[in-house]
């Protein structure tokens, strides 16, 4: 059986990122959480990642900066195609600095993610 690992424990990654990255995963947190406050929101594979009827979304340090993924992420509508997979990673999006977080359109993918785990 799956055990639900304690929120604080996202809290904690997120205290041992970088100040600038530290920014960019509270802001995507933030997106997730007004999304889908639902949400299961664990540390798994190392990394922050939420659940609801399997696995959704993940955020993980990288060394430019966070990639913000989809673990269904080939399934999903990605208009602006900021979605990329290379060398058998799951589909995610390269953010560098907080210009690079949309609010509207990560929500969009978080809504979709969630939406493919229901059906």
């Amino acid at each position: 059986m799956r055990s639900k690992i304690s929120t604080n424990q996202v809290d904690e990654y997120i205290d041992k990122l970088s100040p600038e990255k530290q920014l960019l995963a509270q802001a995507v947190r933030q997106i997730i959480n007004q999304t889908a406050a639902h949400l299961e929101e664990c540390v798994r594979w190392e990394n922050p990642c939420y659940f609801f009827y399997g696995p959704v979304c993940y955020f993980a340090s990288s060394r430019s900066g966070l990639h913000f993924g989809f673990f269904r992420g080939k399934e999903l509508s990605d208009p602006h195609k900021r979605l990329v997979s290379r060398n058998g990673q799951l589909p995610h999006i390269k953010l560098r600095t907080l210009e690079d977080i949309d609010e509207e359109y990560f929500g969009d993918l978080v809504r979709q993610a969630v939406h493919l785990n229901q059906n």
